[in-house]
């Protein structure tokens, strides 16, 4: 019966999973408001038990269930046997929110305490902080991608989200030829790259 019970419980995820991929919108919201509905009051409980008030609770839920939306849509988040939804949201929110802890001085005392926690999660401990950093990662380009120019933003959008080719980019920016694109994008990168390293 119990193993009955473990397979009735992964299928169920697994399903989850599915409808958390599925490409209907409506589909999709449904699976997001199950995951609020039936996997994430541990963390929840978790902030309050470890030096946050309702308002971190609510922030630290809303950037676990979306972190975790992204990592299952982008092919991140893969289920593991013998584990649960729960658990991985659990750590993500933990490392998470231990993070904050360090930001806010408060570092010590909680995070030891944190430690103690969790145990049996080292799987997902990896792959959740993994997720985390690079969530965190993309945040920190979109931010530094913003401080460039409109025409860099311009130019660097064509070549890496749509696709265009120097010529095509050179054609859209009004540029005299495809050298003068190539040019002009390598600039682009070249200040791109400066920033992250005035960032670190």
């Amino acid at each position: 019966m119990q193993n009955f019970k473990v397979l009735i419980g992964t299928q169920s995820q697994e399903k989850l999973i599915a409808r958390l991929r599925s490409k209907d919108r409506r589909e999709l919201n449904e699976a997001i408001r199950d995951v609020y509905d039936h996997h994430i009051s541990p963390v929840r409980y978790f902030v309050l038990q470890n030096g946050g008030d309702a308002h971190d609770a609510d922030d630290l839920v809303q950037t676990t269930v979306l972190n975790f939306v992204q990592a299952v849509r982008n092919g991140s988040f893969q289920l593991q046997e013998g584990t649960t939804i729960e658990a991985f949201l659990f750590v993500l929110a933990k490392n998470r929110w231990r993070n904050t802890l360090k930001q806010r001085g408060f570092m010590r005392d909680y995070v030891q305490e944190m430690e103690a926690t969790g145990g049996g999660y080292d799987s997902w401990e990896a792959s959740a902080q993994r997720i985390m950093e690079e969530r965190e990662e993309q945040e920190r380009y979109i931010q530094l991608f913003n401080l460039l120019g409109e025409r860099c933003q311009t130019i660097l959008t064509a070549y890496r989200r749509d696709g265009l080719s120097m010529k095509e980019i050179a054609q859209k920016m009004g540029f005299d030829n495809e050298r003068v694109a190539i040019n002009e994008k390598y600039k682009c990168l070249q200040k791109l790259k400066a920033l992250f390293r005035y960032e670190t």
